[in-house]
């Protein structure tokens, strides 16, 4: 009949009651289904030194067109885009880079093309670009070496490490203490190059303050220059990776680990029944056999 209302369709994703529906749902339920841009990959190596990010194997350096740049460079390594980038506005932090992308187009032919927005977020990842690595190795000073004892480092550790170191770094980055040229990730622990003795230094206290361990210095002199030795200094971070259940030999003695803390392990002396504290320190410094779980 003329004048009657065409009768209305329910999404079945919202709900509405529409005059269509596009491949079983409303438009607006296809479109937030269907994005204009979809991201790939949402970590992005970055350089800690000059900033440079590794885009379609190679390092860029943020040019003239400033971090919008470097945004529409990042998308179109990891990111797939239907339609006419618009405009794009970027800001990146230590953590990573935000864009705010202006797309126009469609995500269905019986959609008419408009303009849609996304934010997208990307990790950084951090590493050294091949400039800075090659300048930075030029001026190695001293390395931190991070051991576990008597086992190796867990990686779950090792990867807290890393962001404790890549945290102070920041905290650092004002200040004129040197630079990280390297970090080897060995089986039984991480090596840390650095270009200045004082920052292995820093990093290996740090590191010392969050896990059971000692730290010894080393010196080795490599060189004299203007009459002066030059000496290249090694620090040694040893984690205590004893469990409780662990059976150790201390001093002829059979005894089993039941406790250890940043500061204290307690040790359960099974032949005279009684138990004994040690500090971390004494652990490590002396000699110790290590049997295993019992």
């Amino acid at each position: 009949m003329a004048g009657r209302d065409v009768a209305k369709i329910p999404c079945p994703f919202c709900g509405r009651l529409v005059d269509r529906l596009i491949e079983g749902m409303c438009e607006d339920c296809y479109v937030e289904r269907h994005p204009l841009v979809k991201v790939k990959e949402t970590r992005v190596l970055r350089c800690r030194y000059c900033g440079a990010l590794f885009i379609r194997g190679r390092w860029i350096r943020e040019g003239r067109g400033g971090v919008e740049e470097l945004a529409a460079k990042v998308l179109s390594d990891k990111a797939s885009v239907s339609g006419a980038i618009e405009r794009i506005e970027a800001s990146q932090s230590y953590d990573g880079l935000t864009a705010r992308v202006v797309v126009k187009g469609s995500p269905h032919p019986s959609i008419e093309p408009r303009l849609f927005t996304y934010v997208l977020t990307f990790e950084y990842v951090y590493d050294i670009c091949n400039s800075c690595r090659e300048m930075l190795s030029r001026r190695e000073v001293a390395v931190l070496q991070i051991r576990g004892y008597p086992r190796g480092i867990e990686n779950d550790v090792k990867k807290k490490i890393i962001f404790i170191i890549e945290q102070e770094l920041y905290k650092l980055k004002d200040k004129k203490i040197g630079f990280i040229s390297d970090i080897k990730d060995l089986k039984n622990g991480i090596d840390i190059y650095t270009t200045n003795a004082n920052l292995a230094r820093h990093l290996a206290y740090v590191i010392h303050r969050q896990f059971p361990s000692v730290v010894t210095e080393t010196a080795k002199v490599v060189g004299v220059k203007d009459g002066r030795k030059i000496y290249h200094m090694t620090y040694s971070v040893r984690i205590a990776t004893y469990k409780p259940g662990d059976v150790i030999v201390l001093k002829g003695e059979k005894m089993a680990v039941t406790s250890i803390n940043n500061k204290y392990v307690v040790l359960h002396l099974s032949e005279r029944g009684r138990y004994e504290q040690l500090s971390i320190s004494e652990l490590l410094r002396s000699e110790v056999t290590f049997i295993g779980q019992h």
